[in-house]
């Protein structure tokens, strides 16, 4: 068998096959490099994001971008940075260059014309790859280090969570640092821009709203005044709004029982002081010291300038809702027969109310009421 086997390995036609199986080694190598450094080629990518860019299409750039743990990167301030970015480029055609490395970073760079003015306007794309397990050529994605706040640090209550733009941050978005009342939400990169920041729990919130850019961003959000969280102030605001409504309707039809105003407050008590505060608002508009000022009627009135603001007071566990606002009214006489004559009356009046409410769980009630108002006759 040894001969046999010798005489085999001698022989012609064993050196070709193991020629031949040296040259299929070979090419399978160089195809196989071939292939690695042909999907290697982020200029796909960079197509498929600057071609979106010319469509005005932020929601398919949004998909090309490159995330990772610790990045947060707001989808409505990207969208609005793009579009701003995009009034700048008028694009007639343009020329995409070959992948280029600086720094050790990939880009790309699209020479974008512009017919009218003769000009040459560079676009350039960065680009991040990314491997997944064994995976032997990488994905390709759009990064924006240029644009990203590094290293920020958001501290918040044990009790709450944190939420940027109204999204909540949890363990995939952020590192969370514990300690004894307090937790730290370390974020790696976040997009350049300005955001609220709201500490949150099932009562009350802490927001702020702030302009976050450049690097080692830290922001304590445990000093920042007590509000509403957003369900309790959507909820607050939209039936302050309402009482006001009713409010200068029956000021309007000098109605101070009015029932469509009454039955938003629970109270005999509470009731009564509004009534009365409907009163003393009528003699804004109505000028008892007039002649026959029972005989004006308000021709026009309007609310503007509405601002709201809530507050918490953690110890009296309600809420106080202050609205300020101005109005300006006009009221007259109906004419006289007599002789054609109206008489008018009219001015501006800058007012502040003031509405405490209680929260039973999903239940709230107006505990209090309180009005000033400052008029200024024309």
């Amino acid at each position: 068998m040894k001969e046999v086997l010798k005489k085999i390995q001698k022989s012609r036609i064993f050196s070709l096959i193991c020629i031949l199986l040296f040259i299929g080694v070979c090419f399978g190598i160089g195809s196989l490099i071939a292939y690695i450094q042909h999907e290697a080629d982020p200029t796909d990518m960079a197509v498929t994001y600057f071609r979106a860019f010319v469509q005005q299409d932020y929601d398919k750039m949004y998909e090309c971008l490159y995330t990772d743990d610790g990045y947060y990167i707001d989808k409505n301030i990207y969208t609005a940075e793009m579009k701003k970015i995009r009034k700048d480029y008028t694009i007639d055609s343009y020329e995409i260059k070959e992948p280029e490395r600086k720094d050790g970073r990939k880009f790309v760079t699209v020479k974008c014309t512009d017919d009218a003015a003769k000009k040459v306007k560079d676009f350039v794309i960065w680009i991040e790859s990314a491997r997944t397990g064994i995976q032997i050529v990488p994905d390709y994605y759009v990064e924006l280090e240029n644009m990203m706040a590094k290293g920020v640090e958001i501290k918040i209550p044990k009790t709450d969570k944190l939420e940027i733009n109204g999204n909540v941050i949890n363990e995939k978005t952020a590192q969370i640092t514990e300690s004894k009342d307090n937790n730290i939400y370390h974020l790696e990169r976040i997009l350049t821009g300005k955001y609220t920041i709201s500490a949150a729990n099932d009562i009350y919130a802490r927001n702020k709203t702030l302009s976050i850019r450049g690097e080692d961003v830290k922001i304590d959000m445990t000093k920042e005044p007590l509000t509403a969280n957003e369900e309790y102030g959507k909820r607050i605001i939209s039936h302050g709004k309402k009482i006001i409504n009713q409010f200068y309707k029956a000021v309007r039809n000098r109605d101070e029982k009015s029932p469509a105003l009454l039955k938003m407050f629970a109270s005999k008590k509470l009731k009564n002081k509004v009534s009365d505060a409907v009163e003393k608002s009528e003699e804004i508009i109505f000028w008892p010291e007039k002649r026959n000022a029972a005989l004006y009627k308000v021709l026009d009135m309007k609310i503007n300038n509405l601002k709201t603001a809530i507050s918490y007071n953690q110890s009296d566990k309600n809420y106080v809702l202050t609205c300020t606002y101005k109005y300006k009214y006009v009221s007259s006489t109906d004419t006289s027969l007599a002789n054609s004559y109206v008489d008018k009356i009219s001015g501006t009046c800058t007012s502040r109310l003031t509405l405490t409410y209680k929260a039973d769980g999903n239940k709230l009630t107006v505990e209090d009421i309180r009005l000033s108002n400052k008029n200024k006759k024309n």
